[in-house]
């Protein structure tokens, strides 16, 4: 059975590569003569795929990064979504000890608010401690302390910058020249009323996205096919003007020819399109004069983090987390088949 698995899948990989090829077929067009499609046939091989790939960063900041990918599956880019959300390391807060808490909000609660609040943590030092074990004296505390003095009748607000780092065990040396506090210094905690205190230390770890979302570094990330728009009949004068105040993005413009005395309309910003169909309703005759559709090889991705860490290195480790489950992938496959395939070619 397993023999004729490895057969099949050797068959498959190495005599049959075509099976890897484009097989949206609805709009191929056919030779009378040859008999086989006029357009390109694109195979997978590692080649091909470098001189297609095409990478360029739309827009990038702090907290968000845009990127326009072309040359690459989708099933690739899903990939490096999910494993954004949930399979890339952070640092955040796991447990809080109470040692002393008048507010109204009881200790669960509290708890749970300071874990959602985001970690500034160097990236080497998450490499560093993701490859052993963080022990009790090797843990990163915060200390939360503060009271109410009662002088002032107002409520205060306890935001997130009142979390201090409290040098403890062997990690201290570690990150004593490191900037480790929260990412944003305004996250409202609690707040407390006249005669009221808060007591309390917050102990932090690596984890991922899979055992909480606190520690996914990602508010969202997602991925938009990018919009092919057709000008099919050409559209001048007052109809130009027309369309480019009926679209609600400004995806027209309107340009004048040297040729043609009249105003001419062109898509200036197809990226913009959000196929609200506004175009296609705005002419009175029946024929169509824009056909709206997509590149399947072109994809906007967007990065939004949540500041742990910048969108250039959180792509930059889900690139390279997505090439070691390949090489998991290729070595569990050599390690169960190889001596099968061994065998049935001494059998022979």
């Amino acid at each position: 059975m397993m023999n004729k698995l490895w057969e099949k899948l050797k068959k498959t990989l190495l005599v049959n590569p075509g099976i890897f090829q484009n097989q949206d077929i609805s709009r191929k067009k056919v030779s009378k003569k040859k008999g086989i499609p006029i357009e390109k046939k694109y195979l997978v091989s590692v080649s091909d795929f470098r001189h297609g790939l095409n990478i360029e960063i739309y827009r990038s900041s702090c907290e968000e990064m845009v990127i326009e990918l072309q040359g690459i599956d989708l099933s690739l880019i899903n990939s490096l979504r999910r494993i954004l959300l949930s399979e890339t390391m952070t640092l955040a807060i796991h447990k809080v000890f109470f040692y002393d808490n008048s507010s109204i909000l009881n200790d669960e609660f509290i708890a749970h608010r300071l874990g959602l609040v985001p970690i500034n943590f160097p990236p080497d030092l998450i490499d560093f401690f993701s490859k052993k074990n963080l022990k009790e004296d090797q843990r990163l505390i915060f200390e939360l302390k503060l009271s109410h003095s009662g002088k002032l009748v107002k409520r205060i607000s306890i935001f997130s910058n009142s979390l201090k780092w409290k040098s403890y065990g062997l990690i201290g040396p570690f990150v004593k020249n490191s900037s480790v506090n929260p990412v944003f210094r305004d996250v409202l905690i609690l707040k407390l009323n006249p005669g009221q205190k808060i007591n309390c230390e917050c102990h932090c770890i690596l984890g991922i996205g899979t055992m909480h979302s606190k520690f996914s570094p990602v508010g969202t990330v997602f991925y938009r096919i990018f919009p092919k728009i057709k000008i099919i009949n050409e559209i001048t004068g007052k109809k130009a003007d027309n369309f480019f105040r009926k679209c609600p993005v400004r995806v027209f413009d309107v340009e004048e020819t040297p040729r043609i005395p009249l105003k001419k309309l062109v898509a200036s910003s197809p990226r913009f399109c959000t196929f609200c169909k506004e175009c296609l309703t705005s002419g009175s005759s029946k024929i169509p004069f824009i056909r709206l559709g997509r590149l399947k090889n072109k994809v906007s991705f967007v990065i939004e983090s949540t500041g742990v860490l910048s969108p250039e290195i959180l792509f930059h480790r889900a690139v390279f987390l997505l090439v070691g489950k390949c090489n998991d992938a290729l070595a569990n496959l050599y390690e169960n088949f190889s001596p099968i395939n061994s065998k049935h070619q001494g059998s022979k």
